[in-house]
């Protein structure tokens, strides 16, 4: 009997280690969403209409996570709701969702304390907060955590961090995380939290002994997703001044001369990963889906939402006037009305939202079933659910407006403003400016402020959260809170000639209609510039080749944004064989750079032809036009042009239909001509080898 009993439950470990497991936490421990978050927590806050914890949900399951757990402290019982009513809650979604309540939770610490004393934890896990968005097939990153663990048990988490490139957001605050590591294994030696103003960081001698080469790393972004052992969980048990899971517990780890553990890093070479920690991130990420930087996961992934020219998204039963303006990277939501002469730019627009005549708004968010009054202006500000802005209102950068709030006619709220529809929590610190109640509630709801008749309250400057003052990973304070909000002088720009710049005015089928239904097409938004067009498939085609795209994802990522912008194929295929062009290295002996142009085009090559419009002896011509406008690149062009017939792009049959062209042919000795020349050259060598293979034959 004992032998058996032995053997069932060696089986059974082996079946819970198939079951991929996540925990989501769900709460961000601070309160720098609020007033926002008073009524419902982050992570159902809309991001481009859909709840973050969606994002985060769509990320774990497509890495195939099978079982998730979601630890809710504030406003549990919206988030249980949330997840009930969710398509991921039906029988054959196939995976498993359980809400686990913590009221008493202060910290991820706290969390990590009541999951240890749960006990349902079978295996390595994957950690991550409910603010995610991320398309990193994270299956890859427990793989490596696992075959690491096979041969070193001291290995108890993998934390992943996104390089910062140079277009890359959100960008790092003031404050710096600095990380040193092993550059051959990627373990993570040291762990420091570099306060903003400190000159330097002090890393210990001896977590450099003994290793080859080191890194030292500050051009990482902690993506709040992490691989743990069931070994973490019971170590917050162990120690209970681990609060925060970096400041506290990876740097508690790294810095014990006792536990004896060791974390690694994952850094991904492919895919899109951030996390909305503050209002600026919240504005960078929106930003970034709408620029379909996140794509598979794009609005338009469902039918809810229609792409439009200029990367608009259009929702179901959505009316627009014949005059108002939509300008790029703007999203409009469900039932949504824009009337007269609006205008709206970058924004993202909730559904059942109305935005009344002659209001502007750029680079904001209004949330479901909020209205605009006319001639009223919203810059860079999120307005919560069902608020009411009166005529004639401006609302200035950095401000949030909280569920429900109703602002009066002429409202002028100042710069990073927090207002809302109900008293701001007190605390001992309203005490300390000596003003009686009275006096502070005529402050907050001075109608100068939120104007005549409003239903609101401006919180008062020293209401601003000690937390609102870190980053989320970290406790360490800056002197400079409004760095981390949305507005702050880092601005996102937009481009002028955009389809913003046209009114809507060919929407209307009858002379008689003020407004339309948009679910036909859409006239209205003209296509961005050549210029704006070029840049975003740079963009998309660098994001592609630093990430390791597949030709396929490459090639449907293209054709989208072919489809916005309403361009031809050809200027598809220009800015495709400019960019592989571009990636060539010019430098080296001949043979390294023939190696190189071999290499680039065996794994981009195929790009051509996945884009669509089989037209062989086109590219060869835009590829004669790239090569000739740039003497730099001239020499390239007959490697490239070899590449392209050896890796099937291109016939030999194409190559001598190209030289018979007429377009082909340039002036005598331009460098157009000297590419004709090398072409004409590789073809006699190809029908010299066809022959001589008939020959033998």
């Amino acid at each position: 009997m004992p032998p058996k009993a032995s053997k069932d439950k060696i089986h059974a470990s082996e079946q819970d280690e198939d079951i991929l497991q996540a925990v989501i936490l769900a709460d961000s421990f601070n309160s720098r969403f609020q007033p926002l978050s008073m009524t419902k927590p982050r992570t159902l806050l809309p991001l481009c209409n859909i709840p973050l914890l969606n994002w985060t949900l769509e990320a774990l399951i497509g890495s195939g996570v099978q079982q998730i757990f979601v630890f809710c402290c504030s406003h549990a019982d919206l988030i249980k709701e949330a997840i009930s009513q969710s398509r991921w809650s039906l029988p054959n979604s196939g995976v498993k969702i359980t809400p686990i309540v913590t009221p008493e939770a202060l910290s991820t610490g706290d969390v990590m304390r009541e999951l240890d004393s749960k006990q349902i934890i079978a295996s390595d896990f994957i950690l991550i907060s409910g603010d995610v968005v991320s398309t990193i097939p994270l299956q890859e990153v427990v793989r490596e955590h696992r075959e690491r663990r096979k041969v070193n048990k001291s290995c108890i988490m993998t934390m992943v961090w996104k390089p910062l490139g140079t277009r890359n957001r959100p960008l790092p605050g003031l404050d710096l995380p600095v990380l040193l590591l092993d550059a051959g294994t990627r373990e993570c030696l040291h762990y420091e939290y570099v306060k903003e103003g400190e000159p330097r960081v002090a890393l210990p001698r001896e977590k450099m002994t003994g290793h080859r080469e080191l890194e030292i790393r500050t051009d990482l972004v902690d993506c709040a997703i992490d691989v743990c052992s069931v070994d973490v969980p019971a170590l917050f048990s162990e120690n209970f001044d681990y609060q925060d899971l970096r400041t506290d517990f990876v740097h508690g780890v790294l810095t014990s001369d006792l536990l004896g553990k060791q974390i690694f890093c994952h850094i991904p070479k492919r895919g899109y990963a951030a996390r909305v920690g503050d209002t600026r991130s919240y504005a960078e990420i929106s930003r970034d889906v709408l620029s379909r930087r996140t794509f598979p996961l794009v609005p338009d992934d469902t039918p809810a939402y229609k792409l439009k020219h200029g990367f608009v998204y259009i929702g179901e039963s959505v009316s627009l006037s014949r005059t108002c303006t939509l300008g790029s990277h703007s999203q409009v939501g469900h039932r949504s009305y824009v009337d007269d002469d609006a205008i709206i730019e970058g924004s993202v627009i909730g559904p059942g939202c109305h935005i009344g005549p002659y209001v502007k708004i750029s680079n904001s968010f209004l949330m479901e079933g909020s209205s605009i009054g006319a001639n009223s202006v919203v810059t860079q500000s999120i307005v919560a659910c069902g608020v009411q802005i009166g005529p004639n209102s401006n609302i200035d950068r950095g401000c949030m407006i909280g569920d429900g709030a109703i602002l009066g006619s002429g409202a002028q709220i100042p710069p990073f403003s927090k207002v809302s529809g109900t008293l701001p929590p007190q605390d001992d610190e309203w005490d300390e400016d000596g003003q009686d109640a009275d006096q502070k509630l005529k402050v907050m709801t001075n109608p100068a402020i939120l104007g005549q008749d409003a239903k609101a309250y401006i919180w008062p400057a020293h209401k601003v959260p000690r937390d609102e003052l870190s980053d989320d990973s970290s406790e360490a304070e800056t002197p400079t809170r409004t760095f981390h909000q949305l507005g702050y002088t880092t601005q996102i720009e937009y481009p002028e000639s955009t389809a913003s710049s046209t009114p809507a005015s060919s929407v209307v089928s009858s002379p008689a209609s003020h407004a339309t239904s948009l679910d036909g097409d859409i006239s209205n938004l003209k296509l961005s510039d050549s210029a704006e067009f070029r840049s975003e498939c740079t963009q998309s085609l660098e994001r592609a080749f630093v990430e390791g795209h597949t030709v396929e994802n490459a090639a449907i990522e293209l054709k989208t944004l072919r489809m916005a912008s309403n361009v031809p194929l050809k200027s598809v295929k220009e800015v495709a064989i400019s960019f592989l062009v571009s990636k060539i290295s010019l430098s080296g002996a001949p043979a390294q750079q023939k190696q190189a142009v071999n290499e680039t085009i065996e794994r981009w090559g195929p790009l051509l032809p996945a884009i669509g419009g089989e037209d062989p002896i086109e590219n060869i011509l835009l590829l004669q036009d790239h090569c000739a406008s740039s003497p730099s690149h001239l020499k390239l062009f007959g490697n490239v042009l070899a590449a392209f017939y050896n890796n099937d792009i291109v016939e030999d049959e194409d190559i001598k239909g190209w030289i018979l062209d007429s377009r082909s042919k340039y002036e005598a000795d331009s460098l157009g001509d000297v590419c004709r020349k090398q072409g004409l050259v590789l073809l006699k060598a190809i029908q010299a080898q066809s022959s001589d293979e008939d020959e033998s034959d």
